[in-house]
């Protein structure tokens, strides 16, 4: 027995320095593209380029880094001031506090944009997990929104809708089993070394890399995927709180709206789940997109086979930038 615990405490040791080295070399693995901005104890880290009003601003998908949206930021830079930024945990920022809902992620943003001088009004840009954080920004600073752009969003219902095979192993675990994992689980995982070695499973595809270089695409990649990343209690761990906060968050009132869909069907893995495949997208095309647009007086819905390309990503942005443009010179007095 003593000899069983001699071995553990060793393992343990070594996973623990293995965690630290790796830990170092994350760090000076790629230099850090942006400048890192106080926030309160912690910084997170932006970049922007480009001149004029209103300002965009680029939230990411789900385990996605900022640095992802670096080629579209670049071509938008063309005709306005825009910025993308690493979320808490993510790229060139430091983790953040517990719990990360999306409450948390809008008020980190918003302390971001002010300690860095980046005046509103925004046009807010979010792809999937990321217009969700786009709309609780919203209800929680609507004077400094001027107009958004929601990429394959999805809604707080969307969950109830989705097939089994979509919602993975923890969707179907309890709530208090989940937040084990979250909040002691994975902090122990990472801390030994075992989530290193195990390659940060879970951790999902970044957003947004078809518009990225071979070599960016691989650093986008690791700046999102890296084990530091969940340093930060992981985004996902606090669902029902999240999707509460989006059921609250109201709408956009008459400010420019554009949200982007895919015409590409979901399809089924298998026969077994034909018939809940389909019902996700009647759901999908039919109700939940045309929701989104209706968020605003001034919205509109493109569904087309290359509405989330960068091409259409970046038209769209600029037709908001646009339309906020005219807005303001017609209401000269």
């Amino acid at each position: 027995m003593k000899r069983l615990a001699m071995l553990v405490a060793g393992l343990l040791l070594a996973g623990i320095l293995y965690e630290q080295i790796g830990e170092h070399r994350d760090r000076n693995r790629y230099s850090q593209v942006g400048h890192s901005v106080n926030i309160g104890g912690r910084t997170l880290n932006l970049y922007c380029s480009g001149q004029g009003s209103p300002s965009v601003i680029f939230e990411g998908a789900g385990h996605t880094a900022g640095y992802a949206w670096a080629e579209m930021q670049r071509k938008v830079a063309g005709f306005t001031r825009a910025c993308w930024y690493d979320r808490a945990g993510y790229g060139w920022s430091d983790p953040g506090p517990s719990p990360r809902t999306f409450k948390a992620i809008a008020n980190d943003l918003h302390a971001l944009l002010n300690n860095a001088g980046v005046s509103p009004p925004y046009v807010l840009i979010g792809a999937m997990a990321g217009a969700f954080h786009v709309r609780l920004y919203n209800a929680l600073y609507p004077r400094d929104v001027a107009g958004a752009v929601l990429i394959h969003a999805d809604d707080a219902d969307v969950f109830a809708h989705e097939p089994e095979y979509m919602k993975g192993a923890l969707a179907n675990l309890p709530a208090f089993v989940q937040r084990v994992g979250c909040k002691i689980l994975r902090p122990i995982t990472l801390r030994i070394g075992l989530l290193r070695l195990m390659g940060n499973p879970g951790a999902g595809r970044p957003f947004g890399l078809a518009n990225l270089a071979p070599a960016k695409e691989q650093e986008a990649i690791f700046l999102s995927n890296n084990p530091g990343t969940a340093k930060t209690e992981g985004e996902g761990c606090f669902l029902d709180e999240d999707m509460a906060e989006v059921r609250a968050a109201g709408n956009f009132g008459n400010r420019p709206l554009i949200v982007l869909a895919s015409a590409q069907r979901f399809r089924a893995p298998s026969p077994q789940y034909a018939k809940s495949t389909e019902a996700l997208n009647e759901y999908w095309f039919n109700q939940l997109q045309p929701r989104l647009a209706a968020l605003s007086s001034r919205g509109h819905l493109i569904v087309a086979d290359n509405a989330e390309s960068p091409e259409s990503i970046i038209q769209a942005t600029h037709d908001v930038v646009a339309e906020i443009r005219e807005s303001h010179i017609e209401n000269r007095p």
